[in-house]
């Protein structure tokens, strides 16, 4: 298939939590977050799930470095979002990826300012395979992919990733939310070798992982 080369960046804890049972996230060091933007600036696009754009609400930009901001891609299969969001503060920069039954008067309140919609289908979850391989037809080359544990869960095992940069901070929850996020894992799904290994603000650890399997190939 064709399709952009997928990288997912993320934050956990030790315990390999995102985020508590209360949804704070707030896990990242300033090098860790220069890391996150310098990894933005070098992709076309930055792609979340819905319930991390409404919850963090972020802009998705190029800040801390030197670079361009990228494409902000939004993954709603209900259409949650609303047009307020800072994803969409520069509406011809933003994507919205969604299901092919979706409201076509939600869809509307986007399009008129400019906002790119992606239509697929949807069967136990969104035809990601579709989706990227349109984001790829529209200029999307290079994909980094900023969480939730759904989204990362349901690009992983359907093979649509190439490598994964995960910062290791030096806290523990206990319980929350995963960074992947899909009942349990009782069984190996997937294996990964090590790239690079950073040490971060003495306490950080960021290990950038290819991914061995399952991926499929870019065509």
């Amino acid at each position: 298939m064709v399709r952009p080369n997928v990288t997912i960046f993320s934050t956990m804890t030790v315990d390999g939590k995102i985020a508590n049972s209360n949804k704070y996230s707030k896990l990242s060091c300033n090098e860790d977050f220069k890391l996150q933007h310098y990894l933005r600036s070098i992709n076309d696009a930055v792609m979340i799930g819905a319930n991390t754009a409404i919850v963090d609400n972020p802009s998705l930009t190029v800040r801390l470095v030197e670079g361009p901001s990228p494409y902000r891609i939004v993954v709603d299969s209900k259409l949650i979002i609303t047009p307020s969001l800072k994803i969409f503060s520069d509406p011809k920069r933003s994507i919205i990826i969604t299901s092919n039954d979706s409201d076509p008067k939600k869809l509307k309140e986007f399009e008129i300012t400019g906002v790119k919609i992606i239509k697929v289908e949807r069967n136990k979850g969104l035809d990601m395979e579709t989706a990227l391989q349109k984001l790829y037809e529209f200029g999307i080359k290079k994909l980094m992919v900023e969480g939730g544990g759904h989204l990362n869960y349901s690009l992983l095992f359907r093979g649509l990733v190439d490598e994964i940069w995960i910062t290791i901070s030096p806290y523990a929850f206990g319980g929350g939310i995963s960074f992947l996020e899909k009942g349990e894992l009782d069984e190996i799904k997937a294996e990964f070798y090590i790239k690079e290994i950073k040490q971060l603000c003495h306490n950080w650890v960021n290990i950038r992982y290819g991914v061995l399997y399952p991926k499929k190939s870019i065509v």
